[in-house]
């Protein structure tokens, strides 16, 4: 990646003249990079330097001449630095623009109210149907796109500009940093212009203090033959079929390493389950209770992933009693299948999967095991992710067809060896690009969510090869993980939150952040939103020191109660569309478990934390809640279902009209469902009523139609806009005698509505 004003940006492509290309472009590295920079020399410096030595550097010139010569020849590495220097000299020369303009386009100035760089973001995931957010600080949008009133001309006059036609002395210096496993893990090159500087120096010459060009790649190592190399870099493949040999051998070797798992091999870890499947029955199967474990020294495996609806081989009460006695492979869906083959390949006996180790018919069964769905995933040994199987049925140790992408290709350096008899070793330079969650099938569902999130160590096989996860020893990419950023980007949200392990004071973030990716999730079965993630909630429940009330904690249950359902995405996103409420119940409808999509959380900003106009929340008007009690579906596990909630709150209360949007693509393209309105009260007034503010509705309600009188329960006010208070609250329908159910969360322009209204005492269930 480019290093550019605290960011990292992915490098502009240097596009080779087409009338100066060569028709064979040549494979290996050039002349220059062979000569003067990956030689015999510099890998025996490397191989000879101490373990202590974390950054070993190397230094050589290069003309800018002879640098384009290079890339024209098709030199790999040589492209590389190219696109670097040619993305710098864009960037400076946007920034210069905007400097002298003084002004920034208006298509991105109105979506950035506040600028904030890439480096402040999680790994640029992309997300399929999402709208594109335009970011100054990283200039990410003169990347591919175009703006309308960009001043400067943006991307699309510097695409063919031939910027190493230039003269120029560079000196690059390429410096190794070392990870703590002992390789060299990344290599950052700094490319700067040399000798002295003309006094009217072209846009190379002044690459040079703070405007050198800085890039950073990952390294490793692949080839059949790595003894020469051994130490040096970490060994990774990219074979596509995940369960191919090499592989294999890689991730056995992965989990024999791990010291940190005796720790988690104890008789209490492998019986928090009821039962394991059994690998080691002859060359059968056979479910077993885990209280008649003895040889608890190996552990289990724990699998995720996602079910499909074509999983018939479950324990149920009457195959209870042929699969204690034995059965086959064969008889187990793909991913189970796959599952096995794995759990045996790494040296584990013991294998638990929920369709085979809970009783599928039985409720009392599910009531004691569900419960234990933190526990479980903590103590595995290691979770298998079958990440790329849309169902228990297609297996994920198959090819994978799904091209890598790269913000940097693969660039490969011949290792130098005296054997001639063995295959050529190559070191692999690269910069991965952004995870893309939506080709992983299982980052869809809602209940392996939290089965990733729990779990101590995880191997995942996904779209973009074998991953592996160590939360008892987070460390820079080395292994299986080399080519990735250390870690990341498994998950499809920010690197802060991957981990669930943080300080009290930031439970409630954490929490929020978990909240808003798992309502995005999708379930097959409604009744099962609070149980899917309802051992993330006992997790952090431990450091919250809070009540769990179906999905809301009671120290902060005020702010919890004010998510909302919001119309920011493209209505063809299956989370723009509005979906009636589940047939059967699943929680108080102040509970944003009640809805089916993606919600928001309300994160307080007072006006001493907003910006410099005060920006922010400026009072809660009287808000309060009275009490909350919510009926457990199971007695003692407060982290799972419920049967009822009744809370009762203070607060001011307003009545309006509901007036729903058209469906005209107009409408559709409002952030809101549908207007609050109010009968004009003077009889000279041309209009029967006016617009007093708008609303999202949580679901398809079949009792909110167009005319419909709602009642509007302010929470707080509000300046979303420099120099205008608004009122929002819960948008409320009469549910049983004075009783009232939520139906949405509302915006009222001004306070002058709530001004001189009394406060009441309500109950919504």
């Amino acid at each position: 990646m480019l290093n550019y004003r605290g960011t990292r940006q992915p490098p502009r492509k240097y596009r080779i003249p087409e009338t100066q290309a060569i028709a064979s472009p040549r494979e290996d590295p050039c002349d220059i990079c062979l000569t003067r920079t990956w030689t015999p020399k510099l890998f025996s410096t490397l191989a000879e330097a101490s373990i202590e030595d974390k950054s070993v550097s190397s230094i050589y010139g290069v003309m800018s001449h002879e640098l384009r010569k290079s890339v024209l020849e098709g030199c790999q590495f040589c492209r590389t630095l190219a696109d670097g220097i040619h993305g710098r000299v864009f960037l400076d020369e946007l920034y210069a623009r905007y400097e002298i303009t003084d002004s920034l386009p208006a298509s991105i100035a109105s979506e950035n109210d506040t600028l904030s760089g890439a480096g402040d973001t999680y790994p640029g995931e992309e997300s399929a149907g999402e709208e594109d957010v335009h970011e100054w600080n990283d200039a990410s949008t003169f990347n591919e796109e175009e703006i309308d009133d960009d001043v400067t001309g943006g991307w699309e006059a510097w695409k063919d500009r031939d910027t190493l036609a230039e003269t120029c002395s560079f000196k690059i210096s390429l410096s190794f940093e070392r990870g703590k496993a002992g390789f060299f893990t990344f290599v950052n090159a700094r490319v700067e212009a040399a000798g002295n500087v003309a006094d009217q120096p072209n846009e190379l010459q002044m690459l040079y203090g703070d405007k050198a060009v800085e890039l950073h790649y990952h390294v490793s190592v692949n080839g059949d033959n790595t003894s020469d190399i051994a130490g040096l870099f970490p060994i990774t493949t990219m074979n596509s079929t995940l369960g191919a040999d090499v592989n294999m051998q890689m991730i056995e070797t992965w989990v024999q390493n791990f010291d940190s798992m005796k720790d988690t091999m104890t008789l209490n870890a492998i019986q928090a389950p009821a039962r394991l499947i059994d690998l080691q029955h002859g060359g059968a199967l056979r479910i077993v209770d885990s209280s008649t474990i003895r040889d608890y020294r190996r552990g289990f495996a724990a699998l995720s992933y996602v079910w499909g609806t074509n999983q018939t081989f479950v324990l149920l009460s009457k195959t209870e009693l042929s699969l204690r006695t034995d059965f086959q492979v064969a008889q187990l869906p793909q991913t189970i299948q796959d599952a096995v083959t794995v759990t045996r390949r790494i040296g584990l006996r013991y294998l638990w999967v929920d369709a085979l180790c809970i009783m599928q018919d039985s409720n009392d069964d599910k009531a004691r095991e569900l419960p234990k769905m933190r526990l479980i995933y903590k103590s595995a040994a290691v979770t298998i992710v079958a990440s790329v199987a849309k169902s228990a049925t297609e297996g994920f140790l198959h090819h994978v067809e799904e091209k890598y992408d790269y913000f940097i290709d693969p660039v490969t350096i011949p290792f130098p060896t005296q054997e001639t008899s063995v295959l050529q070793t190559n070191v692999v330079l690269s910069f991965p690009a952004d995870y893309k969650r939506w080709k992983d099938p299982i980052n869809s569902r809602a209940w392996t969510f939290q089965e990733l999130l729990l779990s101590t160590r995880a191997i995942l096989f996904s779209y973009r090869g074998v991953q592996t996860i160590d939360r008892t020893n987070p460390k820079e990419a080395d292994g299986l993980t080399s080519g990735k950023e250390p870690q990341l980007p498994n998950l499809p949200w920010s690197g802060k939150m991957f981990s669930l392990a943080t300080d009290p004071e930031n439970t409630r973030q954490v929490w929020l952040a978990v909240r808003g990716e798992y309502s995005r999730r999708g379930l097959s079965y409604q009744g099962d939103k609070l149980l899917a993630i309802a051992a993330v909630a006992e997790e952090l429940g431990c450091m919250y020191g809070s009540q769990y009330l179906a999905g809301m904690w009671e120290r902060h249950l005020a702010m919890d109660l004010q998510w909302n359902y919001p119309r920011n995405e493209k209505t063809s996103d299956s989370n723009a569309v509005r979906k009636p409420r589940a047939r059967g119940y699943v929680a108080p409808s102040w509970s944003w478990a009640s809805v089916d999509g993606a919600v928001e959380d309300f994160v307080h900003v007072g006006e001493e934390e907003g910006d410099a106009g005060g920006m922010g929340t400026k009072e809660f008007l009287g808000f309060d809640v009275v009490s909350c009690d919510v009926k457990l579906a199971v007695p003692g596990f407060a982290y799972g279902a419920v049967t009822s909630g009744i809370l009762v709150v203070k607060g001011r209360l307003c009545s309006f009209t509901w007036r729903p949007h058209g469906s005209d693509d107009l409408h559709n393209n409002l952030e809101s469902d549908g207007f609050l309105a109010r009968a004009v009260e003077y009889e000279m007034s041309e209009y029967p009523e006016i617009e007093c503010g708008e609303a999202t509705i949580d679901a398809l309600e079949p009792d909110l139609q167009g005319g419909v009188e709602v009642t509007c329960l302010a929470t707080r006010l509000i300046e979303n806009v420099p120099g205008r208070n608004d009122v929002e609250g819960l948008m409320l329908i009469p549910a049983k005698e004075k009783q009232y159910r939520r139906v949405g969360f509302f915006k009222v322009y001004g306070p002058a509505m709530f001004e001189g209204v009394e406060l009441e005492t309500i109950t919504i269930i």
